[in-house]
Formats: structure tokens, sequence, C-alpha cells
């Protein structure tokens, strides 16, 4: 053991350990950007890559678990003591939950694991945050080369529109906008333009939170340079063309602004979630009268005999009727483990859906069947703890503190939001931001405490 221990102590000491787990999340966080362009395009010809590239960032994450455990003066006897965190209780207890209702169902085991992974993805990466330190300027630089990789995105994104590069990259005939005559959507270096429009929301709040929380230290030339990049983003958002992502940012902005509105900096959010809104409005309007093919895909919309968002709510419910209590069991009904493990209970999905559909695009809906009533109710405890601990982060007389804990705020409501008409919740992409700045919003937390005992 001593061995180990000098081992860890020549080659990784605590600050070089600590740096390299920083350097490998900001890895993570520019690897999850590109993610997907080398899982997809090179899939008809070199089948072993995306497979492989697939899971890279699970590698990453098991490489930087393994170090935090194993290092004699992070992990070990000090793990625990390191991971407490104001909303352990809470998680637990919903994974207990999740574990009994896992049983009492009778789900395979693996689909099950898979099934509650889908809400988790990167739960790992939020308890890796709270057994390192975390400077400030770290998560600045951090800040930097996300507002980076998001005017990358809308570059390539204004690039897809102009040439009307259709989606997905591996195989232009598969794109159902070109066969419905649908516009063609900005979707980046994604999957789909909802995800582009939902990663966008996530860097325009930190953007913009992060304006108004450093106001009086930034000079006007930085000022001018930060709104312009938040008009890129904006523009970039509007050519998504995903109306969840941009209501979403609408609502996150009004309501920073609503609940700090005696504060005039504040204030002017909520104003310009008002002005947002008439925009959204107005462009909404004007893009029904002169775009054929969104006119085509709202009419789509509001024919329920052919919404497939409103056929799948009515098979969902179907199956919540089964066990609406406890559900029918993580992985079962609408997660990606259960098309991945062709669950039972797609037995019952409404036969007009379309055959290809390997999610129920639903992540409120696929919860509330797997995991019924008590399920949701014990996810949501886990969402008021960490409202409970954002609101008192913010409470300290700190920018970082209140940038970092306001846009937790915001965007778990955008989040949220964005998850009752996609998959938010269980995308990498947008997902990655919440358990991201969450870890770094508890750290900060714990220090905090631990520094007023």
């Amino acid at each position: 053991m001593n061995g180990v221990k000098d081992m860890f102590n020549r080659y990784l000491p605590v600050d070089r350990t600590n740096n390299l787990l920083l350097m490998a999340t900001a890895l993570l966080v520019v690897w999850t950007s590109f993610e997907l362009l080398f899982t997809r395009i090179w899939s008809n010809w070199m089948p072993i890559v995306p497979t492989l590239l697939g899971y890279a960032s699970e590698g990453l994450l098991i490489l930087m678990t393994a170090v935090v455990i194993f290092h004699p003066e992070i992990g070990r006897k000090k793990l625990f003591k390191r991971l407490k965190n104001p909303l352990n209780t809470s998680l637990l207890v919903f994974f207990v939950f999740a574990l009994f209702s896992l049983f009492v169902n009778n789900v395979p085991f693996a689909q099950g694991v898979f099934g509650v992974r889908a809400l988790f993805q990167f739960l790992i990466l939020f308890f890796i945050l709270l057994t390192i330190e975390i400077p400030e300027q770290w998560v600045k630089r951090l800040f930097h080369i996300i507002l980076g990789l998001g005017v990358l995105q809308v570059v390539v994104g204004m690039f897809e529109v102009l040439f009307k590069v259709p989606l997905p990259l591996r195989d232009a005939e598969e794109r159902r906008s070109l066969a419905i005559g649908e516009e063609i959507r900005a979707f980046g270096l994604m999957d789909s333009s909802n995800t582009l429009g939902g990663y966008l929301v996530a860097i325009l709040l930190l953007l913009g939170i992060y304006i108004f929380v450093y106001r009086s230290q930034l000079s006007k030339k930085q000022m001018l340079i930060y709104g312009l990049i938040g008009l890129v983003l904006l523009t970039g958002l509007g050519l998504t063309f995903s109306r969840q992502a941009f209501l979403a940012m609408i609502g996150c902005f009004g309501l920073v602004g609503l609940i700090f509105r005696k504060t005039k900096a504040f204030r002017i959010m909520l104003y310009g979630a008002i002005g947002l809104l008439v925009v959204f409005i107005v462009g909404y309007g004007i893009a029904l009268l002169t775009l054929e093919g969104f006119a085509q895909r709202n009419a789509n919309t509001f024919d329920l005999s052919s919404n497939y968002r409103y056929l799948i709510v009515l098979s969902g419910l179907l199956v919540f009727t089964f066990s609406p209590v406890f559900g029918v069991g993580p992985g079962m009904f609408g997660s990606n483990a259960a098309f991945f493990f062709d669950s039972k209970m797609h037995q019952f999905m409404h036969e007009d859906l379309p055959t290809t559909m390997q999610t129920v695009d639903n992540n409120a809906l696929y919860v509330l069947v797997e995991y019924g009533v008590v399920g949701v109710i014990l996810l949501g405890l886990i969402f008021v703890a960490i409202f409970k601990t954002m609101a008192k982060l913010i409470s300290f007389n700190d920018p970082k503190r209140r940038w970092v804990g306001l846009f937790i705020i915001t965007f778990t409501v955008a989040w949220l939001l964005m998850g009752t008409l996609s998959t938010a919740w269980e995308n990498h992409q947008i997902a990655l931001f919440f358990w991201l700045f969450l870890g770094i919003a508890v750290n900060w937390y714990k220090r905090d405490k631990t520094t007023e005992e």
C-alpha cells in the first residue's frame, strides 16, 4: 500500500492531479461538442470507429473516477467527506426507489441500469468535481472555450442553411425535411436542430447571466465583444427553428428578471425577455407566411391524427395505467434503453407512429410512465434540493457564485421545459452543462460552508 502511495506522491501529487482532472473535464466538454460528427458520418465506411468513439467520454470518466478513488490525498478514506453534499439524500432515495421499481417489475438488470443512466448521464462527473479544487479562473477559461464552441456550431449551422445541407450528414436521402418540403434547419454538429437549440440556450444563459453579474468589472470593449457573440448565438438559435428552445430561453431570462426585478440590471433581462417574446411571435408569423416548409410542419403539428408527439402521449398514458404508482420500471418504456432492448411495452405503441423512432421524444412522459407518481415526486425532491442549495449559494456576496448559481436555477428550468417536448434530459450535449456547472456550484457551496465552520 505504501508503494502505491509513494507512486502517487511521485508522479501524481495533489496539485498535478487536480490540474489533470480539470484538463480532462475541459476535454470532455470539447469532445462532447464534436462527438456526433465522428460517430455519425463515418458509420457507413468505418463502422468500428463510431462504436469506439461513442464510448470515449465514458472511458474518460471511468479513468477520472479511478484516479479520484485510488489517490491517497483525494480519495480512499477522505472520499466520503469530499463527496458529502446537500443533494445526497434526495439522490440516494431516488436510486433506492429505482432499484425497487426495477425488481418489482422484473426488469432485466442491464436494461434497468441503462434506463436510469439515461437520466443521470454525467452524475459521475458531478461527484468527481466535488473532490477537487476548482479555481475561478479555470471556470472563466472554460466559459470562454464554451463560447468559442457555440460560435463554431452557429457558423456550421449557417453554412448548412445557406447551402441547404440536410440532416443527418451520413445520408441526405433519409432527411425527413426533404420528403415533406420542410425548411432546412441549422443543426451544427449535433444530431438534430432541437439539440443545437438546447445547446445554444445553455450558452446564451451562461453569457447573459455572466454579463449582468460581472457588468461592473467589464470594459466597454468586452461588453461589445460579448454582445456581438450573444447576437451570433441568438441568430444561430433562430436558424434552428426550435420553438421549444427559444421559448425556454425567453422564460429563463424572464424568470431571472422577475426574481431580481428590484435590481435595475436584472430588470433589463425581464424587459429583454418580453422583447424576445415579441420577436418570436412576429418572426413566427412571418415564417408561417413566407416559408412553405415551416407552414407545412406547423400544419402537421396541429393535425393530431398525424402528430407523433400527441400519439406518443396517448401510448404513454395507456402504459401508465398498468402501474401508475410505482411505474413499469426503468428502461421499460421510453428511454433509449427501452428501444435498444425492445421492451415488451412497445407493443402498446400507437400503430401510426413512425417505425424508425428510437425514443418517445418526451422525457417527462417516459419518467412518469417508467417511475410512476412516486418516482416523479422523488425526482422532484432532487430539484427542490438543487434550487434550495443554489438559492443559498447566490446569497453569498460573490460574483462567481451568483453567476454559477443563477445559471443552474435558470438552466434547470429550461432543461425541464425542453424535456417535455424532446429528449433534452438524456442528451449528452445538453445534459453535460447541467451536471458540469452543478458540480462546480456545489463544490463552491461546500467550500463556503467549510470556511464558515
